[in-house]
């Protein structure tokens, strides 16, 4: 508390109350002293002055500050544009604002958000890149049938498309597919394997490098960030 001195006679003085834990205004009351009373805690004598529109008055120990008050609103780093708490007095760090990234992929230049057309770009590539691999080990397609295409399938697959084109894949033999269950799986769609897996292959990486293209083309960010690459892959 500032300075204060008790007095000999019980008296009655109007003080100003501050919180225990940030100093910030939160009325005035009377109280009544008595002799050689000391003042109670949080509160002071020193009359605050007037506070401006939109800001919080915080008793330092000696005086009264008008302070911004930003707690509990969103804010936004300026280096992630990531959302943030803050629940502390006063104006925000350098390394804050109070404005919202429009988009994905922004950069801040001190004022506002500034579109970071590279960086979208690059993250959409390798959105693309992923889908890719997901789809190229999913399946391929023979007569209709889906096959696995993941690595443990495809080692599978090398020996099965050797035994077919040799005419050794033993009769009845089933096969799990994933679209149509357990099929048959004959001499002549084993011997294929290898074939389709590599047209398959070809196919997502010619259908992947039109949608990277189409990326590294746009010049808009809210275009880089909405482009649909879902279409084109598998037939």
């Amino acid at each position: 508390m500032s300075q204060f001195t008790p007095s000999e006679q019980a008296r009655t003085l109007r003080v100003f109350n501050y919180a225990e834990d940030s100093g910030e205004y939160i009325g005035s009351s009377e109280i009544y002293l008595a002799p050689n009373a000391e003042l109670p805690a949080n509160c002071t004598l020193v009359t605050p002055a007037a506070c401006p529109p939109g800001l919080l008055l915080r008793f330092d120990g000696e005086t009264w500050q008008a302070l911004e008050d930003h707690r509990g609103k969103a804010v936004f780093d300026t280096a992630s544009g990531c959302q943030l708490q803050f629940n502390q007095l006063g104006a925000l760090p350098d390394n804050l604002t109070l404005v919202k990234p429009p988009y994905p992929f922004m950069h801040w230049d001190g004022k506002q958000w500034q579109a970071n057309l590279a960086t979208a770009q690059q993250a959409k590539i390798a959105e693309i890149k992923a889908h890719r691999d997901h789809l190229t080990a999913d399946y391929i397609v023979i007569d209709g049938h889906h096959f696995h295409s993941d690595t443990a399938s495809r080692i599978q697959q090398t020996t099965l498309c050797k035994m077919g084109q040799a005419g050794q894949i033993p009769a009845g033999l089933m096969w799990q597919s994933k679209n149509n269950g357990l099929i048959e799986l004959t001499n002549e769609i084993a011997a294929r394997f290898e074939a389709e897996t590599i047209a398959h292959d070809m196919r997502l990486f010619a259908a992947a490098q039109q949608h990277i293209a189409a990326v590294e083309l746009l010049t808009e960010l809210a275009a880089v960030i909405n482009y649909d690459y879902q279409q084109g892959w598998q037939v």
